[in-house]
């Protein structure tokens, strides 16, 4: 597997995908967590689109996606960069661990592990950020495992659960990982 942790690879989506996929999109916990947007429901059809625009312009998403598998082949959840300014080395990522069987077990971290390696020692960026839920503790504990740090907490950016709630603005930088690397 190119792209491989402790306990998961990350590899292209596949057909096969599509499906759960779905069922990830329609659980309201993942959905919440994962978009600032309105929840909506999600059907086949939509996810394959999105699948399919995905893979044919890739220059317009600036970006990247991978699949998160078990290392036994069991597709859970995704990753990968959203946008990668390329003047200015940074690159902007999100995950997602949609398998509810496989959340607070380490495999979120190791899947952005294994996203930060490529990004620092293969693709060359000087900074990995994120933009996080400030109540999702269990994401924000995880991105600090992989030596994400607070630089702002963006107060009242997203409507949520009937009042705003404050987004969390995370980044490391390409020092601060080869430093926790010993490198």
């Amino acid at each position: 597997m190119l792209f491989s942790g402790e306990l998961v690879n990350l590899r292209a989506f596949r057909d096969d995908d599509i499906k759960p996929s779905v069922d990830f999109m329609n659980d309201m916990e993942i959905i919440l967590n994962l978009d600032d947007d309105a929840p909506m429901p999600q059907s086949y059809e939509t996810q394959k689109e999105w699948f399919e625009e995905m893979r044919k312009n890739k220059k317009k998403y600036k970006g990247f996606f991978w699949a998160i598998e078990t290392k036994d082949g069991k597709f859970i959840g995704g990753c990968g960069v959203n946008r990668m300014d390329s003047k200015n080395r940074a690159a902007q990522v999100g995950i997602f661990i949609g398998n509810r069987e496989y959340q607070d077990k380490g495999y979120g971290t190791d899947a952005m592990k294994v996203l930060l390696e490529f990004l620092f020692e293969e693709y060359n960026a000087n900074k990995v950020k994120l933009s996080v839920f400030d109540n999702n503790k269990r994401a924000i504990r995880s991105y600090e495992k992989c030596g994400f740090q607070t630089e702002a907490i963006l107060r009242e950016s997203v409507f949520r659960y009937g009042k705003y709630q404050d987004m969390r603005a995370m980044a490391i930088m390409k020092d601060d990982y080869f430093k926790s690397r010993g490198v």
